[in-house]
C-alpha cells in the first residue's frame, strides 16, 4: 500500500515566545523539521513526503531539502490559517492511497512507533498514536478540585497519524462548519462515522509547545 508522509510545519511557535516559525527554530543546531522528516521518509513504507510550512518560508525550506540530499521526493506547500487547513493543503498535494501525518513539533517520533501504527492499518481507516496517562486527573471548577477520573481509561492523543486519503479529505473537507477548529484530525473522522483505531506510541515523542519542552530537547540532543 502507498503511503506519502505529511508533516504539519506551518505553526507560529507563538507559545515559545519566538518570532521563527517553530517548525524553522533551531534544535541542536538543526531545524526542527528535518528531525521528523528524515525519520519518515526513511521509512521502508514511506514513497514520499509532503512539508506544509509557512508561505513565505517554502523557498528557505525547499533550500533545506535540497541540501539535505533525501533520495525521496519531498514536496513543500504552503500551510494555511489554521493547523486542518495546512493538513488539508498537505493531504490534497500528496498522491498515495494512504496519509501519515505528522507535527514536525515532534521531533523523536522512531521507526519503531511508525511500525506499530502500520500494524494497525488493516482494522481501520484511520490509526492514531496514543501514549498512557501517567498522572493523576482531576475535573476543576474554577479554583476547586472535582473527581479524581479514572486515568486507565484516558490516553494522550499524538502523532503520526494514519489515514486511507480520501476519506480524510472527506472528514477534513466538514471542519470549516464546526463552531471552533478541530485540533485532531482523528476526531473528524470520527464525527463522520469511521472508527478510530490506536497504537501504543513513545512518551519520548513529546510536543515541543513551550521553552521549557524545548530544553529538555536540547538536553536530549545533547545526550545523545
Amino acid at each position: 500500500m502507498s503511503i506519502s508522509a505529511i508533516i504539519a510545519a506551518a505553526g507560529t511557535g507563538t507559545r515559545l515566545g519566538l518570532s521563527t516559525p517553530k517548525g524553522f527554530i533551531l534544535l541542536g543546531g538543526r531545524n526542527l523539521f528535518l528531525y521528523s522528516l528524515e525519520v519518515l521518509i526513511s521509512h521502508n513504507a514511506v514513497n514520499d513526503a509532503v512539508l506544509v510550512v509557512p508561505e513565505s518560508c517554502q523557498p528557505e525550506a525547499e533550500r533545506i531539502i535540497a541540501a539535505s540530499g533525501f533520495n525521496k521526493k519531498v514536496l513543500t506547500v504552503p500551510g494555511g490559517h489554521e493547523r486542518w487547513q495546512s493538513v488539508l493543503n498537505g493531504v490534497q498535494a500528496a498522491a498515495s492511497e494512504w496519509v501519515l501525518v505528522h507535527d514536525a513539533a515532534r521531533p523523536f517520533v522512531t521507526k519503531e512507533v511508525i511500525d506499530k501504527i502500520l500494524e494497525r492499518m488493516n482494522e481501520c481507516d484511520c490509526v492514531i498514536t496514543v501514549t498512557p496517562e501517567v498522572d493523576t486527573i482531576r475535573s476543576v471548577s474554577g479554583n476547586l478540585a472535582g473527581e479524581v477520573i479514572d486515568r486507565s481509561k484516558l490516553a494522550r492523543v499524538g502523532t503520526p497519524q494514519l489515514f486511507r486519503r480520501l476519506k480524510l479529505l472527506e472528514a477534513l473537507g466538514s471542519a470549516g462548519n464546526l463552531p471552533s477548529p478541530p485540533t485532531d484530525d482523528a476526531a473528524l473522522m470520527q464525527r463522520i462515522g469511521h472508527p478510530v483505531s490506536i497504537a501504543w506510541g513513545d512518551p519520548a515523542n513529546f510536543k515541543i509547545t513551550t521553552q521549557a519542552d524545548l530544553a529538555i530537547a536540547e538536553a536530549i540532543i545533547a545526550h545523545y
